[in-house]
């Protein structure tokens, strides 16, 4: 159920029912909100979204477009939003999983909504299979470089085995037209996780692609990544991905993610994506190179075995697993998303793990 304003207040049926209650302001962290609420089967009001915003007050596109996927990942959800979309009600359904052929559309890429929703899959009721078109790589989000390279190795450490990404077509901003293929299984219960150890890092890896541009884009790219990190280290290996014609999707774009790799096996992960809302001005292959390669040391120099990116999704896997102590070394600091994780636990799981 997916209107606007239905004719029975289910949150407030519910309310008066005796079942607990998420309640906050603003669309900060939306996306993990409404991901803690149906894992704890919680309640979820969100109101004051985008309240002061004269231009674009209220809910955005890509934000009910992930209220849409979660409705197809579950069963008997409800959902109510007022007329301006400042505010949400949110009442969690059954996790059925299964296979899903969603638009993620053009406003933000695959990515953001995977990363989201990978806790939710892992105790669906089915294994979730997912068909996702839109935009796989842009300067904002995790792309499905990261997503196949970072983001599914980590899911082994918690005992999630089997999950795969195949990428069908690339999909740059702001068109889009990608499309990938998801396998997301399903566990009966996580493994505590114990990987504290950094190691040395042994080697770097990395893709540059690019769509619908000269194949020297991406050569300039790896010549101007190299250039910085063999000064450091003699192993890097950067492949190079050109893609056209119709797998091209329907804009012109290149990227460039890079991953290294410690004697221990931890992943750091960075991205360094042409164009975008927040593109430099006369922005040259050179510059993304150069600015990828930055980036990954900048990540090394933190330490840690778990990068920025995926501090959130590390910490939120590991309260939901077993009753067991948990270790990871996160680096020098927690992020600030990771922080705001943190404190969403406490208010969503927390109850529930003290029960």
């Amino acid at each position: 159920m997916f209107d606007c304003v239905s004719k029975k207040d289910y949150f407030d049926y519910f309310h008066l029912k005796g079942m607990a209650v998420l309640k906050y302001s603003g669309c900060t962290l939306f996306r993990e909100r409404l991901v803690a609420a149906c894992l704890s089967g919680k309640l979820l009001k969100v109101d004051k979204i985008r309240a002061d915003d004269d231009t674009q007050p209220g809910l955005h596109d890509f934000e009910a477009n992930f209220l849409r996927l979660l409705e197809k990942l579950s069963d008997g959800c409800d959902i109510e939003i007022n007329e301006t979309g400042t505010m949400l009600k949110f009442r969690p359904g059954l996790l059925t999983g299964g296979r899903i052929v969603h638009d993620c559309g053009t406003s933000r890429s695959i990515g953001w909504f995977v990363e989201a929703i990978i806790p939710m899959c892992v105790f669906c009721k089915d294994s979730v299979r997912l068909s996702l078109t839109g935009i796989t790589n842009d300067a904002l989000d995790t792309s499905v470089d990261v997503l196949r390279a970072v983001t599914f190795p980590l899911l082994r450490n918690f005992g999630i085995e089997g999950a795969s990404i195949v990428v069908k077509k690339r999909g740059c901003f702001p068109k889009g037209g990608g499309y990938v293929e998801i396998t997301l299984p399903v566990v009966r219960e996580l493994k505590p996780i114990h990987v504290t150890d950094c190691g040395l890092i042994a080697r770097v890896r990395g893709v540059a692609f690019c769509a619908k541009v000269s194949p020297t884009i991406v050569a300039r790219v790896i010549d101007s990544a190299r250039g910085v990190l063999n000064k450091l280290l003699p192993d890097v290996h950067i492949t190079s991905d050109h893609v056209r014609g119709a797998d091209s999707g329907l804009s012109a774009g290149y990227s460039l993610s890079l991953v290294a790799e410690s004697t221990t096996g931890a992943l750091l992960s960075v991205e360094s994506t042409a164009g975008g809302p927040k593109a430099v001005t006369g922005e040259t292959p050179e510059d993304v190179g150069k600015a990828g390669a930055l980036k990954l040391l900048e990540e090394i120099e933190r330490g840690g075995v778990i990068d920025t990116t995926h501090q959130p999704l590390a910490i939120m896997l590991m309260v939901l697993g077993p009753e067991d102590v948990s270790k990871v070394r996160f680096g020098s600091a927690l992020t600030v998303q990771a922080i705001k994780t943190l404190k969403l636990i406490r208010d969503a799981l927390w109850c529930r793990l003290q029960d």
